[in-house]
């Protein structure tokens, strides 16, 4: 179940997620207001997040022009338990920011230091490491347990179409049944990140939701998206797709079931996902996604 709290303090049932070598994505807002999600290392002091980019990147112009981030942590092998920190980056230092780097690369490969041991260590010329400090304002943690079947793996890629926006590199990513990490703006203009099931018809990425869910509130008024699509066999892999959301109700239960048939054992959402009671509830909605910009595997950007 997905359990919101309003005061920004880190679970201890969650903190793993953080402390631990999982792969969080950070999301900013780009200057025309487009969310962005990027892969990134992280770990915690406090009740800070900690995370370090560089100077030039994107993320970090960013940050510096609108604070107000969301990171959303997850294990890649159980996408069913998650913790998303909605809050604000506090600071951004260069002072002890490659130490910082250095640890978490030993954090996450096991080795350093990280300009030598993860980049060519000639790139320490140019890249000048950013220390930033993320205090929470609102949690938000998942466990749904065995509400759903985990993603399954091994089952088949699904048919796709090929010729469309995704690359052929990367064309797997939609094929197999995978989690993706969809962030939407919330009316404050916060940031917001939970992760989705997806397909892809050939000329959109599709997700499906309601119109009572927050994302599902979200896209109707603004439709300003991005889907991030991670490797979980090799995370510095991904795709991500920066577009606008288009809503229709037209055959949403449907795809619903196509969906809930390819990542668990299940025929149908309703009365196998969820109780049947769920669905006179609940308004299901096909949310399409038209690319305005793909970003391909672009960790040390």
């Amino acid at each position: 179940m997905n359990t919101l709290r309003e005061i920004g303090v880190i679970p201890e049932a969650y903190r793993d997620l953080l402390e631990g070598r999982t792969y969080p994505v950070l999301s900013t807002v780009m200057p025309d207001g487009q969310p962005q999600s990027t892969v990134i290392w992280c770990d915690v002091d406090g009740e800070c997040v900690l995370i370090n980019t560089m100077r030039s990147f994107r993320k970090a112009k960013n940050m510096r022009a609108n604070p107000r981030v969301t990171l959303l942590a997850y294990e890649q092998v159980n996408p069913l338990r998650s913790l998303e920190v909605r809050g604000t980056v506090i600071e951004m230092t260069e002072t002890g920011a490659l130490e910082h780097l250095d640890r978490l690369s030993v954090k996450y490969i096991g080795r350093g230091p990280y300009f030598g041991a993860c980049v060519p260590a000639e790139l320490k010329e140019r890249e000048v490491p950013v220390l930033c400090r993320l205090a929470p304002t609102h949690i938000v943690t998942l466990n749904a347990g065995c509400a759903a079947d985990n993603v399954n793996f091994s089952k088949p890629p699904r048919p796709v179409s090929v010729g469309g926006f995704i690359p052929a590199s990367h064309l797997d990513l939609v094929a197999r049944p995978l989690h993706g990490v969809l962030t939407t703006m919330l009316p404050d203009g916060q940031p917001q990140s939970s992760l989705v099931w997806l397909d892809y018809d050939g000329q959109s990425l599709r997700i499906n939701t309601t119109r009572q869910r927050q994302k599902g509130k979200n896209m109707r008024a603004n439709p300003r998206v991005t889907l991030l699509i991670i490797d979980p066999g090799n995370v510095s892999r991904w795709i991500e797709v920066r577009g606008e959301a288009e809503i229709t109700e037209a055959g949403a239960l449907e795809h619903l079931d196509e969906l809930t048939r390819q990542y668990t054992r299940h025929g149908h959402y309703y009365n196998g996902v969820f109780p049947a009671e769920r669905q006179a509830q609940e308004t299901r909605i096909i949310c399409r996604i038209r690319p305005r910009k793909i970003t391909l595997d672009a960790i040390h950007k």
